[in-house]
């Protein structure tokens, strides 16, 4: 791949590449609750009586808390550095996913549990990894980031199955408790180790930083970037992207049970999603440092009303099924790319936790919004279509959105300002 990557860019793979695999644990452990839903909900509905809506209802929990909070979390790691957050997020998050084990009836239990899930989750969102990645890295941005946000691809393929495997074995309890267990031994040691910022003091093992021969950033008021008609476009996207990204996501195996799957072979045809979508992420990943961010993502954007028109028309068929989730994967795979990619290059860098945080808060609302709606689908129709037909539009609005957002700064531009 040394072709592929500037001199300068190898240079900080060389002295950064541990932050990349740690922000990989991190963004894939960070994917638990959502990945482990939807082969949770017919024990849970079954135990507790408890409809769609209400089951997926915990998701929406945790969007009201990280829409207002994801900002002000941001504009902390502004001020501290992403280490600290990053730290005190997986061993939060970690053991919220255990305690969902101890749900009980009424409802208010499941939600109290997903609240705690919420607060931890908070802490290891995308802006912590991004931040950190964007403060490292400049001539091989595009990759390092498309490296690191494939892990959701990862959890995508992985943590289906896992959990399917965990429920046939033990039941839903012991699953939830067993996969926190799993995701803290694996994430605590890695991120301790081997995670840190251009803000943050080195281990004594790092390699040394590359000195950048590139001009230097230009800051501008957080006041103003607030006030920028481009943040509200890129929110705008990132609020529809994630409500037809995440309903897709945590209604899939149900949408291919009700297709007559079984809940094995739905779960391995889920697990698609995540091979494709790391090869979309990656695929983006190097696209971005070559070719115009907006045209990238238009495309990508445009690929979930594909992925929506076969489910409608063609249920049933395994091929189409498969082909659909490839679509849908490779999609998901770039968009959060993009968003990120794109902040990185318009946004002033000392103020880049705060508005990604923004960004971040919106995509939490939609990733609450989108099951929700899927679910309430289901409930008063009997069937996911209705909600598949209303991401159609949605899906070619948000391509529109990021097209629109005009050209961004490059170096060289800021440079003769």
């Amino acid at each position: 791949m040394d072709h592929l990557i500037p001199s300068e860019g190898r240079a900080e793979w060389r002295a950064h590449w541990t932050v990349v695999v740690a922000s990989i644990v991190g963004i894939m452990i960070g994917q638990a609750h959502l990945y482990s839903l939807g082969v949770m909900t017919a024990p849970l509905e079954q135990e507790f009586g408890w409809s769609r809506t209400q089951l997926n209802s915990g998701l929406l929990i945790i969007s009201m808390v990280i829409f207002p909070l994801a900002p002000i979390v941001g504009m902390v790691i502004d001020r501290i550095g992403p280490r600290k957050i990053a730290l005190c997020g997986v061993i939060t998050y970690t053991l919220s996913i255990a305690l969902l084990s101890l749900a009980r009836q009424p409802l208010w239990t499941w939600w109290l549990l997903w609240l705690l899930v919420a607060f931890g989750h908070l802490l290891i969102k995308p802006t912590v990894w991004v931040t950190a990645i964007t403060s490292l890295f400049r001539k091989s941005r595009g990759l390092a980031l498309a490296m690191a946000l494939s892990a959701s691809g990862l959890a995508a393929s992985v943590a289906p199955i896992v959990t399917a495997l965990l429920l046939e074995s033990f039941g839903w309890r012991t699953a939830y408790l067993m996969l926190g267990g799993i995701i803290g031994l694996i994430s605590v040691p890695i991120i301790g180790l081997f995670f840190w910022s251009a803000r943050d003091k080195r281990p004594t093992f790092a390699p040394a930083a590359p000195k950048s021969t590139a001009p230097a950033e230009i800051k501008r008021p957080l006041r103003d970037e607030l006030k920028s008609f481009t943040l509200l476009k890129l929110v705008a996207t990132a609020l529809i992207m994630s409500i037809v990204g995440a309903g897709l996501i945590v209604s899939m195996v149900p949408i291919l049970k009700s297709s007559g799957f079984s809940t094995a072979n739905a779960a391995a045809i889920v697990g698609v999603i995540g091979v494709s979508q790391i090869v979309g992420r990656l695929s983006a990943g190097l696209l971005l440092d070559r070719v115009d961010a907006r045209f990238v993502g238009a495309v990508t954007l445009s690929c979930p009303l594909v992925t929506c028109l076969i489910l409608i028309f063609a249920p049933g068929s395994a091929p189409l099924a498969i082909l659909a989730v490839i679509v849908f994967g490779v999609s998901v795979g770039a968009e959060v790319e993009v968003i990120a990619y794109l902040a990185g290059k318009i946004f002033s860098p000392t103020n880049f936790g705060t508005l990604f945080g923004v960004i971040v808060g919106l995509m939490s609302l939609g990733n609450g919004l989108g099951p929700v709606l899927g679910g309430l689908s289901y409930d008063l129709a009997g069937s996911y279509v209705p909600a598949l037909w209303g991401a159609v539009p949605l899906s070619l609005l948000s391509a529109y959105l990021i097209v629109s957002v005009g050209r961004y700064p490059t170096p060289s531009i800021d440079a003769d300002r």
